[in-house]
């Protein structure tokens, strides 16, 4: 009988996946709310562990990818129609539910500094009251790296920095984990700690592949070698990043394309999961360019007495301007690691293309690497590796993440980059400017496209009788003065396709008086009250920088009203790119 449900619920998952798809694709005008997303965070039997194949997906995003999206006609034409296909899985607000991928955090209501530097942490680290028992270990690579057990029993991922480059790698990681965790991701524990290297004990049965590529069992001859290629303090302490073991049953990465055919939850192609789309811009904020699929993870959990799959961001260690084993490249965020377009550039113009990556004047800090604001562009930027989510991001997709980065004040930036804990203040207030810098320039770029014009709500008073009341994002994020914006606005009553003006105006505040709205309509017989269907309110809002300036394109506002109690309410929003 449990085969036979679990044969349904994929048919039904099917099925589900087409509606929405029909949805999506619906370019009727007329405005319908969309169908409510199921929570995936329903019971699922644990789906099969996955292997991840390194090459395997570096083939498959530089080669079988690009040429399917190269003989998709009908993708081709979207894209030079500007009409893109919008991700599926957006409420009639345009925004992302919280769900097993994603939980709505600092965009939404701005973080405490304490709820900041907590981040996912939920204790302090590694207890350092006894020995930290080693029970793997890995020193092929640039910098090795141990599995270690604590005194409490906690399973932690001890990763040094790179000789030369001390806080680099762990700095690096501790700022980007909290940024994404308060962005609204799954992400690990990861702490700072300083240690006295006695504090490590080998387990009996731990083994390792030596210099030599022999796979043997490690003796503390072994472990003191490791040791001494470490860098340590002055005290003889090392500093290293301790990332904590995730909860629950690790089943192997997800991918950026397709869903998992084993999670009944899973009802969204991931490539059309705004949360993932948008990732492309958050990923450029802090040059996070190793999207793969292995730098992710999903995790069998059990939560709220339900088991289900949680997906999560992992291995922060190359973002910023670390690559991990050292500084990063100048060129990375700026090409992918084989990159056609700039092959044939060199090649047509003889290698006298200047790539704008060959003007950095290298590492200033070694803490930092290299991380730069100029010549940032977010849409310009690239990952090590195409990927298919960032492929079929759309503006809105691009706006949204927008609003997330945005969302980061200076002082809040200033809370999480402490973290890190650098010795070199200098070093700590370059970051700080890099990272603003690039927050502004990604502000700039997606405000400037997409009337930024958002958290709409009706406030009603006895005196000023019903209004709505929003926010201009670019004003308050302060890359625009409340001087220099101007708004105008237009009110209808949209019925079977005949707008009929209600009232329209301009302004300099972020509220339109609802008053007018509603002694037309109550002297209106056939309204009809609350049937969007055939009838509803419209609320359009344009914005103007600068009296000489054109105006944007609208957002639209869906409004039903009530004329027995004298209310609106908000039931969507259209925005126009």
């Amino acid at each position: 009988m449990i085969v036979f449900k679990y044969k349904i619920s994929r048919f039904g998952k099917i099925i589900y996946f087409l509606f929405l798809i029909i949805i999506s694709c619906s370019q009727n005008t007329i405005f319908k709310v969309p169908q409510t997303i199921p929570d995936d965070r329903n019971h699922v039997p644990k789906p099969a562990s996955k292997n991840f194949h390194l090459y395997g997906e570096y083939f498959d995003r530089q080669i079988i990818l690009q040429l399917d999206e190269f003989f998709d006609f009908s993708r081709q034409y979207r894209n030079l129609t500007g009409t893109r296909k919008e991700s599926i899985n957006v409420d009639a607000f345009g925004e992302v539910a919280n769900s097993s991928w994603f939980t709505n955090r600092n965009s939404f209501k701005k973080m405490s500094g304490q709820e900041l530097i907590r981040g996912p942490n939920s204790g302090s680290g590694p207890d350092k009251s006894g020995f930290w028992t080693i029970t793997r270990a890995k020193v092929q690579g640039v910098t090795p790296g141990f599995s270690i057990k604590d005194n409490k029993g906690d399973n932690y991922l001890i990763k040094f920095d790179p000789q030369g480059y001390p806080e680099l790698a762990s700095g690096a990681e501790v700022i980007s984990t909290k940024l994404f965790y308060a962005m609204g991701y799954n992400t690990p524990e990861n702490y700072i700690v300083y240690f006295d290297p006695q504090i490590l004990k080998l387990k009996d049965d731990v083994t390792f592949t030596d210099r030599m590529g022999r796979k043997r069992a490690m003796n503390k001859s072994d472990l003191q070698e490791i040791l001494d290629g470490i860098q340590k303090l002055p005290n003889g302490d090392i500093r290293a990043l301790a990332s904590k073991y995730l909860d629950g049953v690790p089943i192997g990465p997800f991918q950026y394309k397709g869903i998992r055919k084993d999670d009944y939850n899973d009802l969204i192609p991931h490539q059309h999961r705004r949360e993932l789309r948008g990732l492309w811009i958050l990923s450029a904020w802090l040059n996070h360019f190793d999207t793969k699929d292995s730098n992710s993870l999903d995790m069998y959990v059990t939560e709220n007495g339900k088991s289900f799959v949680k997906h999560f961001l992992i291995d922060f260690g190359a973002t910023l301007g670390s690559a991990s084993h050292g500084p990063n490249y100048a060129w990375r965020g700026y090409q992918y690691d084989i990159d056609p377009g700039i092959i044939f550039a060199n090649i047509f113009t003889f290698g006298l293309y200047i790539r704008p990556w060959e003007k950095f004047d290298g590492v200033k800090y070694p803490s930092i690497g290299v991380y730069n604001a100029e010549p940032f562009e977010p849409m310009k930027y690239r990952p090590l590796c195409p990927n298919p989510a960032f492929e079929n991001m759309t503006l809105l997709d691009g706006y949204w993440a927008a609003k997330i980065v945005m969302s980061f004040t200076d002082q809040q930036l200033k809370v999480i980059i402490g973290e890190a804990q650098y010795s070199d203040p200098e070093a700590e207030n370059y970051l700080f400017r890099v990272i603003k810098e690039r927050r502004d320039i990604i502000g700039e770029y997606f405000f400037s496209r997409v009337n930024p014009l958002d958290k709409f709500k009706i406030e009603t008073s006895a005196k000023n009788g019903p209004t709505l009341v929003f926010s201009d994002l670019a004003v308050e994020s302060g890359l625009i003065g409340q001087n220099d914006s101007y708004y105008k606005f237009s009110c209808m009553e949209y019925r079977k396709d005949k707008p009929n003006v209600l009232d329209e105006g301009q302004m300099r505040s972020t509220s339109i008086s609802l008053v007018k709205v509603f002694q037309q309509l109550s002297k209106n017989s056939s309204f009809k009250l609350n049937n969007p269907s055939e009838s509803w309110i419209i609320v359009n809002i344009q914005t103007q920088r600068g009296k000489n300036s054109a105006w944007s394109k609208p957002v639209k506002i869906f409004l039903e009203m009530s004329l027995e109690n004298n209310t609106f309410k908000i039931i969507g929003i259209k925005r126009q790119t």
